[in-house]
C-alpha cells in the first residue's frame, strides 16, 4: 500500500511537471534572441508541402521547440556543468581551465597552409609587393596548457612562407601571457592588441605612443564569445578596456553612410555583442583616418583586427582594413589604385586554419 502511494506521488509529479511546462510554453511569450547565447532563436516554420514531405519541417520543428522551452538557460546550463563535473567537456569546441574559458585546440592542416600561402604569394606576384605576415596565437597556447600546439604550427607557416612575405612573429609577445586575451572571449584584449602593435612598429621603424599615454577606460561588464558557446553561466564577467588616444580619429566603413568621430561605437556597449564597440565589428572594407599620421596600411585581416585597426590609426595617416568575408573586390586592384606603405595579413591561428576566403585573394 505504502508502495503504491509512492509510485502514484511520483507519477502526479510527473505529470504535474509536464502540465506546467506546457502551459507555460503556450503562455509565456516567446524571445526572439538569446543575450546569453548571442543568437537569434528559430521562428515557428512554415508548413510547406516540400518541407514537410522531405522531413525537414519535422527537424525545423524540433529546434524552434527547444529554443523556446520555458526555462531554457537553466535547462542549457545545468546540461554544460553536467558534462564539465563528469569529464565530458573535453570534447567541445570550448573548455573551462581554471577561470578561463578556452577554445580547444587548433588542429594542423596542411592542406590549408599550402592554399592560403599560395592564394597570399599570388597577391604578392601580382602586385610586386613583399607582405607581412602576422599569425595570432590562441589563448590557450598563451596559458601553457598542454595539448596546443600553436607555436609549431606557426613555425611551419612561417617556413613555408617564402621570399615574398614578411613573417611578424609574435610568439615571443604571447608566451606566458594569458592576460592579454579576454578570459570569457577569443579574442586579445586592448592590452594584447597593443603589445602585438608596438611589436610591429618596432620592426618597421616606425614611432608609437607610448602605453602611458592612453586613458584607459573600463567601459563595461563583458562575457564574450566563448562564454555564451559554453553555457557555463556562473563564470564571471570581466572589465572591457577602451584605450583612448588620438581623438581626431575618423571612421568610414563599406556599410555604413557616413563618417564617424573615433574608433569606439559606443553604443555597442549596450548590445550583446560587445566586443563590436571596436569598429563597429566586421565590415568589408572599413578606412580610419589620422590627420597627424604618417604614411598608409592596408590590412587583410579577422575580427582580431577590429581591435589592432585602432592602434594602427595612431601611427597611420590612414589605415584601410579588408574582410574577405564580405569584401568581393580583387585586392591586387586595390592596391594597384591606392598607394599602400604597408601590407599585413593579419589573422588568428584559428582562422587561418579554418577560413576559405583567402583563396579569392586576387
Amino acid at each position: 500500500m505504502k508502495q503504491n502511494k509512492k509510485d502514484l506521488i511520483t507519477v502526479s509529479l510527473f505529470c504535474g511537471f509536464l502540465a506546467a511546462m506546457t502551459a507555460l510554453y503556450f503562455l509565456l511569450p516567446k524571445q526572439t534572441f538569446s543575450e546569453n547565447e548571442k543568437r537569434f532563436l528559430s521562428e515557428f516554420p512554415a508548413p510547406e508541402w516540400d518541407a514537410v514531405s522531405s522531413g525537414d519541417w519535422g527537424e525545423d520543428v524540433e529546434t524552434y521547440l527547444a529554443d523556446h522551452i520555458p526555462g531554457r538557460d537553466l535547462f542549457v546550463g545545468l546540461n554544460a556543468y553536467f558534462e564539465l563535473y563528469t569529464g565530458r567537456q573535453a570534447g567541445k569546441d570550448v573548455l573551462l581551465s581554471g577561470d578561463r574559458i578556452l577554445e580547444a585546440p587548433v588542429k594542423a592542416d596542411d592542406a590549408a597552409i599550402q592554399r592560403n600561402l599560395t592564394a597570399i604569394h599570388t597577391l604578392a606576384e601580382t602586385t610586386g609587393r613583399q607582405l607581412d605576415l602576422m599569425i595570432i596565437p590562441s589563448a590557450g597556447w598563451a596559458s601553457g596548457k598542454s595539448g596546443y600546439t600553436d607555436s609549431a604550427i606557426i613555425q611551419q607557416i612561417y617556413d613555408a612562407a617564402g621570399s615574398s612575405l614578411v613573417p611578424v612573429d609574435v610568439l615571443e609577445v604571447f608566451e606566458g601571457r594569458p592576460d592579454l586575451y579576454f578570459r570569457t572571449d577569443h579574442h586579445w584584449t586592448s592590452a594584447g592588441a597593443y603589445a602585438a602593435y608596438s611589436h610591429l612598429m618596432a620592426l618597421k621603424g616606425r614611432t608609437y605612443p607610448e602605453k602611458d599615454l592612453f586613458t584607459v577606460e573600463h567601459a563595461c561588464e563583458f562575457r564574450g564569445s566563448t562564454y555564451s558557446r559554453s553555457a557555463l553561466w556562473l563564470t564571471p564577467g570581466e572589465p572591457l578596456e577602451i584605450w583612448h588616444g588620438s581623438g581626431d580619429l575618423t571612421v568610414v566603413n563599406a556599410e555604413t553612410e557616413g563618417t564617424h568621430q573615433g574608433v569606439f561605437y559606443r553604443e555597442r556597449l549596450e548590445e550583446a555583442d560587445k566586443y563590436t564597440v571596436f569598429l563597429d565589428g566586421n565590415h568589408s572594407l572599413v578606412r580610419v583616418h589620422n590627420p597627424n599620421g604618417q604614411g598608409r596600411i592596408l590590412v587583410i585581416r579577422d575580427s582580431y583586427s577590429n581591435l589592432l585597426g585602432c592602434f594602427l590609426a595612431e601611427s597611420y595617416e590612414e589605415v584601410v582594413l579588408v574582410d574577405l568575408r564580405y569584401y568581393k573586390q580583387p585586392v591586387s586592384q586595390l592596391m594597384t589604385e591606392e598607394a599602400f606603405d604597408d601590407v599585413l595579413v593579419c589573422y588568428s591561428l584559428g582562422n587561418f586554419m579554418t577560413d576559405t576566403n583567402l583563396i579569392w585573394l586576387r
